[in-house]
């Protein structure tokens, strides 16, 4: 808000300088034109030839170019931001300007050098390169220093605003004077109150400036330090992911190593040749889980998703585990696992291997219910066995994770050791969202 205010300051000052300027010039040139029609109509035009000390080739023409001149100035500097040639060369509409207030001056005797004022206001206005701005100021400084009647009276024709005067008596010729004099001094007034508004202007900018670059660098660091935090926090979930994978693909694949070497020591001294069959079906297993594992390294799913659909991974896990633990797995679906996105698919697998892989290793269960369905627009998995149960349930590593996985997807899971371990897990349905 202030800015504003002082823009519009300094605006204000640039309209009084024209305004001011205008009265100077039309004071000027009316008093001259005015002593000449004066003089002609009284006769005493043979006086003031004697007092004057040169004579312009055409006086009367003078008064109409000064103001022609001034209205041309004005309707140049008007229009001049609305032209895209000056944007890209800002020095030629100084010099135009310079060369119509040349010409002004030159037809009221250089007697209102104040209109170099506003062509200097304007170098600083809208010269943009500080090297083209300072030698646009020295040239119009320059001009405005050696716009001096009794310096240029020497090589140019020229009557004097004070000869002009001459032919009044002495009071007139105070008046008249006065008001040149103060007409004057407030266009060295309203300029030097617009180099200071300016200035000013420019520190205040400059300050901002310094303070926005202050504010940046203080951003910076501290833009810094969200992404050192931010990859400490992308290593952390990375390892979280491993973990949880590994944690998947390793602990549901050597629980059921685990049992099937057990029922493999009580076999072998019954039957060797079942025991072999047995430990072959553990030896494809343990080569299943590794593949998994080596797949969790590189971050990509489940090798059985890779290869199969969901529901051919899904009967085949379960027809694998029944294998390896002696466990019956009663399974049932009551609808088709198709259109579902990735994340979906690897939930609903992972959520299924870890809750019969809890329901042998911890409630060491000999049957297993699984059931995916649906109700409304949510996929509802049940998983829950026949084991030892457990009243007060301490999520482990695995469904820590898996609850974290089951967060992402915006669904719910639920899990209860009152009869054996029941698993609930209810996951929002997509629909294939990113699969088209």
């Amino acid at each position: 808000m202030i800015q504003d205010i002082k823009k519009y300051n300094v605006w204000l000052v640039y309209v009084c300088m024209w305004v001011f300027s205008f009265f100077t010039v039309w004071y000027t040139a009316i008093v001259m034109y005015y002593t000449l029609v004066h003089v002609t109509k009284s006769g005493y035009a043979s006086d003031f030839i004697k007092n004057i000390s040169t004579l312009s080739n055409v006086p009367m023409r003078s008064f109409y170019i000064s103001i022609f001149m001034f209205i041309a100035l004005f309707c140049f500097v008007s229009i001049r931001p609305k032209l895209k040639f000056f944007y890209h060369h800002q020095m030629i509409p100084i010099f135009i300007e310079l060369g119509f207030s040349l010409i002004l001056m030159k037809n009221i005797s250089f007697s209102a050098t104040c209109i170099l004022f506003i062509v200097i206001a304007d170098c600083l206005m809208y010269v943009d390169k500080p090297f083209d701005r300072s030698i646009c100021i020295i040239l119009v400084f320059l001009a405005y220093m050696f716009s001096n009647y009794g310096y240029l009276s020497n090589y140019i024709p020229m009557i004097s605003f004070q000869e002009y005067l001459s032919v009044y008596n002495s009071r007139t010729q105070g008046l008249l004077m006065g008001i040149e004099v103060t007409l004057t001094n407030l266009n060295i007034v309203l300029f030097i109150a617009y180099i200071f508004l300016y200035l000013q202007k420019q520190m205040n900018e400059t300050q901002k400036f310094a303070s926005l670059n202050a504010e940046l660098k203080r951003l910076n660091i501290q833009l810094k330090g969200y992404a050192n935090l931010r990859e400490k926090m992308g290593e952390t979930k990375e390892r979280n992911r491993l973990a949880r994978e590994i944690h998947d693909t390793l602990g549901h694949t050597l629980t059921g190593l685990s049992v099937g070497l057990e029922a493999c020591q009580v076999m072998i001294d019954r039957d060797v040749n079942v025991t072999k069959a047995q430990l072959g079906i553990l030896q494809e297993s343990a080569k299943r889980g590794l593949t998994d594992v080596r797949r969790s390294v590189d971050k990509l799913k489940p090798d059985a998703l890779e290869r199969y659909s969901l529901k051919e991974a899904l009967d085949m896990m379960i027809m694998d585990y029944q294998k390896l633990t002696d466990v019956t797995i009663l399974y049932l679906c009551h609808l088709p696992l198709v259109n579902l996105n990735a994340d979906e698919e690897e939930i609903v697998y992972r959520v299924v291997q870890e809750g019969m892989t809890n329901s042998v290793r911890h409630g060491h269960a000999t049957k297993i219910y699984v059931s995916i369905a649906q109700a409304d627009n949510n996929l509802i998995i049940i998983i829950e066995d026949n084991g030892q149960g457990c009243k007060d349930v301490n999520p482990g590593f695995g469904i820590h994770h898996l609850t974290e996985r089951i967060n992402l997807l915006q669904g719910r899971i639920r899990y209860y050791g009152d009869k054996g371990f029941e698993l609930i897990v209810e996951i929002p349905m997509r629909r294939g969202e990113n699969n088209g």
